[in-house]
């Protein structure tokens, strides 16, 4: 049985605590939750019978074999290299924090000089396989559309404090994904794990859109070279607890480990 610790205490972290202990408690086990703010954390550990841990050093101070990361890309920023050197396995919900060059570069480094692993799960969206087959073909042209309700886009620095329409459709960004990332950092993680996976980080377009009436977050992914094409369209109900973010970002970090504690694997 391997060990998970989690940083993050907010509702992707607890749907992915309480679901792996009921699904996978024959291989793995939650030991420690990590957040800021005592309280927040205390409940979540509490619930799920796990130490309760407000510091970096607290929480790998149980040497897990995993580290979960549920909070935020500054955090993960901060955190990731320490968890690596000091032994653990990472997986990253933040991808976004990927979009910067040298934060990526100093994450693939520390990984490899301590023969650690930094898993990217699928998040809100999948096929991140085909991507990668359409990076190795090469050249791919990648375009990223997401579609949300107003309330979930608005406190993005991007808008600057600008309220969007409740009545009316609007695009409200176009451009690349490190703009998309940096004006929008809690609602395009999705964009930059499409664009790492396809290898497309720098040519990649992303649409936004303000939509008053989608009751789901819509990503809409579209690929192609001289030889495929195609073409995903995924759509997530938000988290009501927080409506920047899907539900299945935790379920897809679930999945991740049972595949990987899965003597069959899928890719």
């Amino acid at each position: 049985m391997k060990t998970v610790a989690v940083i993050g205490a907010g509702a992707l972290a607890r749907i992915f605590c309480i679901q792996t202990q009921k699904l996978l408690a024959d291989e793995y086990k939650i030991v420690a939750v990590m957040a800021r703010h005592q309280e927040h954390v205390d409940a979540l550990a509490k619930e799920i019978n796990a130490d309760s841990c407000t510091s970096l050093d607290d929480l790998l101070s149980c040497f897990p074999d995993i580290v979960v990361e549920f909070a935020g890309r500054d955090a993960i920023k901060q955190y990731a290299v320490p968890v690596l050197e000091h032994g653990s396995d990472l997986v990253i919900a933040s991808i976004g924090a990927l979009a910067d060059d040298e934060f990526r570069n100093s994450l693939e480094k520390s990984a490899r000089d301590n023969h650690r692993k930094v898993y990217l799960p699928n998040g809100a969206i999948g096929a991140l396989d085909l991507m990668q087959t359409f990076a190795l073909m090469g050249d791919a042209e990648v375009t990223i559309r997401n579609t949300k309700a107003p309330k979930s886009l608005e406190g993005a620095p991007y808008l600057e404090g600008k309220t969007l329409s409740r009545e009316e459709k609007e695009v409200i960004f176009k451009g690349s994904v490190t703009d998309a990332i940096n004006g929008f950092p809690k609602n395009v993680n999705v964009a930059v794990a499409a664009a790492l996976a396809s290898d497309r980080l720098q040519n990649a377009t992303v649409q936004i859109t303000s939509d008053p009436e989608a009751a789901e977050n819509i990503h809409h992914i579209v690929l192609k070279n001289q030889l495929m094409r195609a073409e995903l369209t995924v759509a997530g109900k938000p988290d009501p607890a927080n409506p920047k973010s899907s539900t299945s970002t935790a379920w897809s970090v679930v999945a991740l480990l049972k595949n990987l504690a899965s003597p069959i694997s899928f890719f």
